[in-house]
């Protein structure tokens, strides 16, 4: 029996002193080990049940530090270093942008498009008023026009897709993540000024959801407007194909900039 015991114990010992080298050890920047895979579904839970719990409307613009603070001592400590990552080191060769909320955001009311809805989105006032005026243009002038599918991130938001993104994919890569979604204060969907928004058609092509692609929305006759007409606007496309930034091919990211 004591053998048995002292047996049972040696192996208690040795998987907490593996799971303490495997959580503390160096982070993987290629693919996650086990136990980094299993800590950041845990961060994706805990965050996900905390937003099914709010407001829908107030989940766009959700606070980075409420968000931290409902992770418990591991989740928050392997959050905390993921986000410490330079995304340079990640393979992203983007700017920095300021945390700080943007002085007014007008709330969009969702919208059905195809078989899904964009959700709540909220955009400063300035770029979300050049919308309407760009919209209204490209209505008149091919009779079609896009819908706003994400505007405005909060930091905290953006901490969220983060992991949504992470947890999703079959490699937990985050070199392959940082392609797509940008690290809190990385994304231009945080910038308080010069913010992007991410188009979506009137059927619910936005180049990403459901099997989609680049090469779709790129075949839109919205898009080819927007090439030609959004910089009128103050639109302008953010990652087109083989940009300096480490980005993806984005043809439905379009950030607001007064030249």
């Amino acid at each position: 029996m004591k053998k048995i015991i002292l047996l049972v114990t040696s192996s208690l010992v040795g998987v907490i002193l593996l799971f303490g080298v495997l959580f503390y050890g160096e982070i993987n920047l290629e693919r996650l080990n086990f136990v980094h895979r299993w800590i950041a579904k845990s961060v994706f839970d805990s965050w996900h049940k905390h937003l099914s719990n709010i407001p829908k409307a107030d989940g766009a613009i959700v606070d980075y530090d409420t968000l931290m603070s409902q992770l418990n001592f591991l989740e928050r400590n392997f959050a905390e270093r993921i986000f410490a990552i330079n995304p340079r080191d990640l393979g992203f060769k983007g700017p920095k942008y300021s945390k700080e909320k943007p002085e007014k955001l007008i709330m969009v009311e969702s919208v059905k498009v195809g078989d899904r809805g964009t959700g709540i989105q909220y955009c400063p006032e300035h770029s979300y008023n050049d919308y309407l005026l760009m919209m209204e243009k490209m209505k008149k002038d091919i009779g079609k026009q896009l819908f706003v599918d994400s505007g405005y991130r909060s930091p905290g938001r953006q901490a969220y897709l983060v992991f949504y993104y992470l947890t999703s994919s079959s490699d937990y890569s985050l070199k392959e993540n940082v392609k797509w979604i940008a690290m809190p204060g990385f994304s231009e969907h945080g910038n308080p000024i010069n913010n992007a928004i991410d188009f979506t058609s009137e059927n619910g092509m936005n180049g990403f959801s459901d099997g989609q692609s680049a090469k779709d929305f790129e075949a839109l006759p919205e898009f080819d407007w927007l090439m030609k007409n959004a910089n009128q606007f103050n639109f302008y496309l953010s990652y087109p194909k083989d940009n300096p930034f480490g980005v993806a091919f984005e043809p439905w990211h379009w950030h607001w900039e007064k030249k």
